[in-house]
């Protein structure tokens, strides 16, 4: 199993940490267990639906990346040139830096929303509140985000014409 995880996890995620969560959901699913089927397919199937897991919140992630980055650089006229010459490696640490910035319940929100790909209903019910307040917390959480995006560029446009 560990093999297996070592050649389809990605580098950057550790395949121990996978394992552990097959076990978990080995745990979880011990009822639903059948005797009679085979067990190793069992086991890899949880496998792969993790890793299908972890690369489909990736994508969510990704896609939410350039989609930021695409809003935010619409929105300054004169800085297309510029913003091409940021490296994007830069502009996701910001933004991570910013999603840091958020208190702790709308962070929470906005990550289990645009990172992991929640619904609002969804997160609502996991966290036993209202989609309204769902709903809010990311208008705010996507405004702070716009605002202090826009800021950033303003400083860098300001800095690279200054050179």
């Amino acid at each position: 199993m560990k093999g297996f995880l070592k050649k389809v996890v990605p580098i950057d995620e550790d395949p121990e940490n996978v394992l552990q969560e097959v076990y978990v959901k080995l745990w979880e699913n011990r009822q639903s267990i059948n005797p009679n089927n085979h067990f190793e397919t069992f086991l890899f199937s949880i496998a792969k639906n993790l890793v299908i897991d972890i690369m489909r919140k990736r994508l969510n992630k990704q896609k939410y990346l350039e989609n930021l980055y695409i809003h935010i650089k619409g929105g300054q006229n004169n800085s297309l040139d510029t913003l091409a010459k940021i490296e994007y490696s830069e502009l996701e640490q910001k933004i991570f830096d910013l999603i840091e910035k958020l208190p702790k319940k709308r962070q929470l929100i906005f990550k289990l929303n645009r990172l992991e790909g929640f619904t609002y209903k969804e997160i609502a019910e996991q966290l036993n509140i209202s989609e309204n307040t769902v709903d809010t917390q990311m208008r705010q959480a996507l405004s702070f985000l716009r605002r202090e995006m826009n800021i950033y560029f303003s400083i860098l446009i300001l800095l690279l014409i200054n050179r």
